[in-house]
């Protein structure tokens, strides 16, 4: 009694009466749900669906994400109504299977009706018919009532034989059950483990294929649009219609009630290929569901068919195997891809710092053309953020005090899907948490936490962060998260603003640190060296209303040179606009000098204690970085000792080359 044989045979034994009894007990179940008041049942659905959104919250709100992209012209109400109806049809639509197993003839009659359109496309295909010898693919998307399907030619008489390609059960005697019960009305049912030849000398002898198509193809699909968002689409329809010179047929089984459908046909055109079939049936698929409420609820939405290329080290980056988006597009008439993936950024508190983040942005937005950029950050920014071309929306922090957060609680309504933080606090990493953002991503340091990221970068020990620019570390971070496309460092195209000859920009001020200051005396030591030697210059001043003080020093007393003090007269626009009309901009290691940057003014630079290999200007504008004599690259030492010699001929130096 203890041989592996003997084993073997128990161990099958019990399988048997264990799956026996399994499917005893659901025709037992499926019986009870045939002879109880359609309208209990209808109740049940409702009240299972119901409790969707308390057991399967993630499910739930990536269901009214994707609701969000698909209707953003519907209020969340609406959509939250037909999450409830979609959920609700979900069990419908698994009780009628088993159920319709025990259903009287009349019943069944009541079950299924076909459009008088459809009755004429499918009298083409009968006995007789101008089509009769052409093969036919059906198209057949996951609706609730796609299951009464397999009635019709038990309402047809005189059809071809349909052949429907399934997905088996993985419990075999429930799965022999359900396709018992779905052959009894005349369809052939073919298993997609193993049954494609069999469909295909189905179609090679002139008779009708019916395919569940699908959005979660992964690498085995196509990707385009759908409802304006990619996915990847099964193309074995297409594949089978052109490989036997097939028409395609799209069947939707149009809900009328419960457990109530009617059958419409829609004829989809082969077009060049296979992924036009895919395209066109899914356009005819997006204007059913965009029909009204009941309709946009008659497809289980629970399903989320946008996750292509969702996961985190895929997220920055377009699929490149089957990428059929040219093709998608040029169908729909677009001259590119739709942005409605809700891509937010929590930009950084810094102005030098959201600068520098900009070739990194640049990037994204190139790698994921279907990404609509939502900027926050602080209000005197959003003038700058709007010129860096980065931006589809941009939201300015809130006040600070009660609401601040509370603000942020109430922006989950906006359904981002994914959220970048530029940031390493806490407070941004509630932020983002409270916007119910299911992708949220960072940076962690080493020897730090951040547990309410979803998906961190660990910044490995072996980078030198003294060593390397705090751009090319947020390159890294992004490369992590897919990114491919190389960094575009580029200063913005000036527009509408001309240089002026002899303009120079001075800001002495830094925003954040006194001993990044120059000191006041070498200042006006520099601007007395460069009016001596062309009194033609112009020099003006810029920075804060906290930097006035310092300014006000500078330009006192300085007789017979011709200095304007604009610090605290401009706002972040008016500038930005200063700068570029500038021909050299002289400053601190402070906002100013990466503004400059970035707008393609030439820079002189003066460091001292802080590290220009971090921290220093990185667009493709020609620049200076001044240090005190035998200061390490990375900085270290006393700011004043820059003399006011070694600063002005940099900027000789400097203008003489633009002169050339």
């Amino acid at each position: 009694m203890n041989s592996p044989q003997c084993k073997d045979a128990l161990r099958s034994l019990r399988l048997f009466t264990f799956n026996s009894l399994l499917l005893f007990l659901l025709k037992v179940f499926s019986r009870m749900m045939a002879v109880l008041p359609e309208r209990m049942v209808a109740w049940l659905c409702w009240f299972l669906g119901l409790l969707v959104s308390v057991f399967m919250p993630v499910r739930s709100h990536r269901t009214l994400v994707s609701l969000a992209h698909a209707f953003p012209e519907q209020s969340d109400a609406w959509r939250r109504r037909v999450l409830r109806d979609s959920s609700a049809r979900l069990f419908e639509m698994g009780l009628f299977r088993p159920a319709s197993a025990f259903f009287s003839q009349a019943r069944l009659e009541r079950t299924l009706s076909i459009s008088a359109e459809a009755q004429q496309i499918i009298a083409e295909y009968k006995e007789g018919g101008p089509k009769h010898g052409r093969p036919l693919v059906i198209l057949l998307p996951h609706m609730t009532m796609a299951e009464a399907a397999t009635m019709l030619p038990a309402k047809v008489q005189g059809t071809k034989l349909v052949h429907v390609i399934f997905r088996p059960l993985n419990q075999a005697s429930i799965n022999r059950w359900v396709t018992q019960e779905r052959e009894k009305f005349g369809v052939h049912m073919i298993s997609r483990q193993s049954g494609y030849n069999d469909a295909m000398a189905a179609l090679r002898r002139g008779e009708i294929v019916a395919v569940l198509f699908d959005q979660d193809a992964s690498k085995k699909g196509s990707t385009i649009t759908f409802m304006d968002r990619i996915v990847s689409a099964t193309d074995l329809p297409g594949l089978m219609a052109h490989r036997f010179g097939a028409d395609v047929l799209m069947m939707l089984l149009e809900r009328e009630g419960f457990w109530r459908a009617k059958l419409t046909l829609t004829p989809i055109a082969l077009g060049d290929g296979p992924v036009d079939v895919t395209i066109r049936a899914h356009d005819a698929l997006e204007t059913y569901l965009r029909r009204d409420q009941n309709t946009a609820a008659d497809w289980l939405w629970l399903h989320d068919r946008w996750d292509h290329y969702y996961s985190p080290q895929k997220r920055f980056r377009m699929p490149e195997k089957r990428n059929q988006l040219a093709r998608s597009n040029e169908l729909h008439g677009y001259d590119a891809v739709p942005r409605k993936v809700r891509f937010w950024v929590r930009l950084p508190n810094w102005l030098g710092d959201v600068v520098m983040a900009l070739p990194v942005l640049r990037a994204i937005r190139t790698g994921r053309p279907d990404f609509e950029f939502t900027l926050i950050g602080k209000q005197a920014f959003q003038p700058l953020v709007e010129r860096m071309g980065v931006t589809d929306h941009f939201i300015p922090l809130p006040e600070q005090g009660v609401e601040y957060f509370r603000a942020f609680y109430a922006w989950r309504s906006h359904y981002p899907g994914t959220f970048l933080l530029l940031t390493n606090s806490l407070r941004s990493d509630i932020e983002a948490f409270l916007t119910r953002c299911p992708q949220r991503f960072g940076m962690v340091r080493p020897g730090k936490r951040r547990p309410l990221l979803t998906n961190a970068y660990r910044l490995s020990e072996t980078v030198d962060e003294t060593q390397t620019h705090q751009t090319l570390v947020w390159e890294q971070m992004a490369r992590f998260y897919g990114l491919r496309e190389p960094l575009d460092l580029q200063p913005l195209e000036r527009v509408g603003i001309e240089r002026s000859p002899g303009r120079i920009g001075l800001i002495c001020g830094t925003e954040n640190a006194p001993e990044k200051r120059w000191p006041v005396s070498h200042w006006r030591g520099l601007i007395e060296q460069l009016h001596q030697q062309n009194p033609k210059l112009e020099f003006v001043l810029y920075g804060t209303a906290a930097d006035r003080a310092i300014t006000d020093q500078v330009c006192a007393d300085l007789s017979g040179i011709e200095v304007k003090n604009r610090a605290g007269e401009t706002n972040l626009a008016e500038f930005c606009d200063a700068l570029s009309s500038s021909e050299l901009v002289c400053c601190n290691d402070t906002g100013g000098m990466h503004l400059a940057n970035m707008l393609g003014t030439p820079v002189v630079a003066i460091f001292g204690p802080t590290n220009p290999i971090r921290t220093g200007p990185i667009f493709a504008t020609p620049y200076t970085i001044l240090q005190p004599e035998g200061c390490p690259r990375t900085g270290g030492m006393a700011i004043d000792q820059v003399s006011v010699e070694q600063c002005a001929h940099a900027v000789r130096r400097v203008l003489s080359e633009a002169l050339v």
